[in-house]
């Protein structure tokens, strides 16, 4: 795989980000292979866990704009962006528990990315965004059907519409990361920590536990991914959402007429 890593040890299968020199940016590779990826771990008996975590600094900066920016692909119906969403679904639903060790920026299809996990911890370096509104549509691949179970919807809500930077102390105060570490050092060694605790527990028990815990948000987020898919369809199709990546690259502010 060319934007991925696999990692198999001591029951514990870790997903590693592998573009740190593109700050982990999301490009068409990475969601060609992600599905395959979850599959491979899902499958796997002697995996019991998933870890996801990133080389380098940085989580994920997101969309990587210069490959895949919005409106650039053929997308002419809600299925058209299904194949983007098929990884994140694979993880939101897998039987196996998912761990996000989380350093850095974790912007957009990052934070979409994190969402899909069950247990997240972060470093204080940790930065948080949802900032598809800035792009003009909005988070598809189940962000925001995810988040809703963790976070009070008043947060979430200013979070999507205003699509701001958060940083890590704030991601825990409000439900988004469980777990808060001083530095991405301390952050390893508690994701370690917590992957082998529920590693040794008796892997059937612990995958109908999940089983249980998952049964009605895989539901809504089948619904969620077809109606977000629906809805960035349309706003592909808009001025708007072109004049918010071109000021974007060319580093300028966007002027909005509504169409």
């Amino acid at each position: 795989m060319e934007t991925l890593l696999l990692e198999i040890h001591d029951g514990i299968g870790e997903l590693v980000l592998n573009r740190p020199s593109k700050l982990n940016a999301m490009n068409a590779k990475f969601f060609e292979e992600l599905p395959t990826a979850i599959e491979i771990l899902d499958s796997d008996s002697m995996v019991r866990v998933i870890v996801i975590r990133a080389s380098g600094p940085h989580f994920s900066a997101g969309l990587d704009l210069h490959d895949m920016a919005p409106g650039s692909q053929n997308v002419q119906e809600a299925k058209d962006i299904e194949p983007l969403q098929r990884g994140f679904l694979a993880l939101a639903t897998t039987k196996k528990p998912t761990l996000a060790a989380i350093s850095g920026y974790c912007i957009g299809g990052g934070l979409d990315l994190v969402a899909a996990c069950d247990i997240r911890i972060a470093s204080q370096t940790a930065i948080f965004s949802l900032r598809e509104v800035r792009i003009g549509i909005v988070a598809d691949l189940g962000s925001l059907a995810l988040l809703a179970d963790a976070i009070p919807l008043p947060v979430l809500t200013e979070i999507a519409l205003t699509g701001r930077d958060f940083d890590a102390n704030e991601a825990q105060r409000i439900g988004l990361v469980q777990t808060l570490c001083n530095t991405p050092e301390e952050l390893a060694q508690a994701v370690a920590t917590l992957a082998s605790q529920i590693q040794a527990n008796p892997p059937l028990a612990v995958q109908a536990t999940k089983s249980l815990l998952i049964q009605q948000r895989t539901q809504r987020l089948l619904q969620h991914l077809q109606v977000a898919a629906s809805s960035n369809v349309a706003l592909m199709q808009t001025q708007d959402m072109r004049e918010a990546i071109s000021a974007l690259i060319e580093k300028r502010q966007p002027h909005y007429h509504g169409n």
